[in-house]
């Protein structure tokens, strides 16, 4: 069995709504923009340029763990950065206080970068929405310490329609090992004009991680976004963590107690103010009971975190638990406290759900979860459900099958309107090299519609893909054409 490892020392534990979304699945999904993308999935609602879950304040963008600046007006924009450097994104919804400190008091959208060692990559991309042009070029070169890169983007989609933004940006990545220490970091710039308007943002980080049994991480970073009318934002932080399994074992379990302890030191500054936060965290990890009838594994979630800010002294904390009644079957539960950037608003979460991995249905996984958040006089309680199936239909083919739903039946002072039902639903066949893919939206950050791929696999690292989003949509999103070719060397 794994055990589920605190958030701090690579996952998260599986106790609260989360979902992932592939590379693949970004790709196929035929858009330009991030928010695009990622604004697929059914508890996501569109708050400007950025994505909030469920309609509440305190939705947190990290890229590799540590968090992006957003804008001013204290969401992060995304449409400044480039979806052709994202690899993959997790998505939770829930307060994650423990985790990422003050401002996660909803949930958290992790975006994981490009990695390194993949070689060189170019996309290009055509395509059109609404009588206005599209068009992508995304050039990377790389090694195995790291990878440099450069692109333009022309238009994309947010909920009001189809834009004419110009978008370029410049990136770097790299990783060394240095003895028994790893060095890496990052930086990105980017700059976003449509019509009169223009936004810069930019992203530096530095890191050095080591340990075996115990390992560390330092990391400081420093972003910002800057607008044509001086409107600006500024995010620098540095953090250490120090994560490992103890050597304490209780009598009912077999693997030992993990944990997870480090602090954190941020300067955010936002068109409502600066402040500054201090803080200090541990989490544990606690195996009760496994490899016992009816107790394949029992493990409970614990973390505390103390937060100065504003002035104010914060203490949030987390409790939650997982039951594998027998392998396949868990339940979970989790309930955790948060506040935001300025300590002015906090909110609880609680969630319980299931999780179902059936040996006898290869391939089939379900997740069903109730959640429960309040932050003021804000009200959110909902059903979140994910199924996916992926299998063999016949010789050379393989049918993947998902379907993603959010039912709110209490969306009460929400920053945002919040749709009582949401959902996505995606099929894809994969024969040979043809992938042919076709997702059902609806109600979702963007307008809903069918989106349709075909992917054509034309070399070893040449791939083609056409995709039609919104294919019937009425609403002023219109339809959205693209072709994109993406080149491995």
């Amino acid at each position: 069995m794994d055990l589920p490892l605190t958030s701090q020392n690579g996952d998260a534990p599986a106790v609260v709504s989360e979902q992932r979304l592939s590379a693949e699945t970004l790709r196929r999904r035929g858009a330009v923009l991030t928010g695009e993308a990622v604004g697929d999935w059914p508890w996501l609602r569109s708050a400007g340029r950025g994505l909030i879950v469920s309609g509440l304040p305190g939705t947190l963008v990290t890229l590799d763990g540590l968090r992006l600046a957003p804008a001013p007006s204290g969401v992060v924009d995304l449409t400044l950065l480039p979806l052709g450097l994202i690899d993959s994104a997790r998505l939770s919804a829930s307060a994650a206080g423990v985790a990422q400190g003050a401002g996660a008091l909803s949930g958290a959208v992790d975006l994981l970068l490009a990695p390194v060692g993949g070689g060189g990559r170019l996309l290009a991309a055509a395509g059109g929405q609404a009588g206005r042009g599209i068009g992508v070029v995304d050039l990377q070169l790389g090694n195995d310490f790291g990878w440099v890169g450069g692109g333009y983007t022309r238009g994309g989609a947010l909920p009001g329609g189809a834009t004419n933004q110009d978008r370029w940006h410049l990136a770097a990545r790299f990783q060394q090992d240095v003895g028994p220490v790893q060095l890496w970091g990052r930086g990105m710039f980017a700059r976003r004009t449509e019509g009169g308007n223009r936004a810069d943002w930019h992203d530096v980080a530095l890191g050095l991680s080591g340990g075996t049994r115990w390992q560390w991480r330092l990391a400081v970073s420093d972003g910002g976004h800057r607008e044509a009318a001086g409107a600006r934002s500024r995010l620098t932080q540095a953090r250490a963590v120090v994560s490992g399994p103890t050597g304490l074992i209780l009598p009912g379990a077999v693997e030992p107690i993990s944990l997870a302890a480090g602090a954190e030191w941020r300067r955010l500054r936002l068109a409502a103010g600066v402040v500054r936060a201090r803080e200090l965290f541990v989490e544990a990890a606690v195996p009760i009971v496994q490899d016992k009838p009816a107790a394949e594994n029992l493990l409970a979630t614990l973390g505390v975190r103390q937060a100065w800010l504003a002035g104010k002294s914060e203490t949030l904390w987390q409790a939650g638990g997982r039951w594998e009644a027998f392998p396949g079957i868990a339940l979970r539960a989790q309930v955790a406290r948060g506040v935001d950037d300025f300590a002015t608003l906090s909110g609880m979460s609680r969630s319980v759900g299931m999780i179902a991995t059936p040996a006898f249905v290869p391939g089939f996984a379900l997740t069903l979860d109730r959640r429960w958040q309040s932050q003021g006089v804000s009200q959110v309680q909902a059903w979140d459900v994910s199924a996916s199936w992926r299998g063999r239909v016949s010789d050379g083919a393989q049918l993947a099958l998902t379907a993603l739903v959010t039912h709110h039946d209490r969306a009460d002072f929400t920053l945002v309107p919040v749709p009582r039902f949401a959902s996505l639903l995606r099929a894809t066949l994969e024969t040979g090299p043809w992938a042919v893919s076709a997702g059902w939206r609806t109600r979702t950050a963007l307008a809903g519609g069918v989106d349709v791929s075909v992917e054509r696999q034309l070399a070893e690292k040449l791939r083609l893909v056409v995709s039609v989003g919104n294919a019937g949509d009425v609403q002023p999103a219109g339809r959205q054409g693209l072709v994109q070719l993406v080149a491995g060397f």
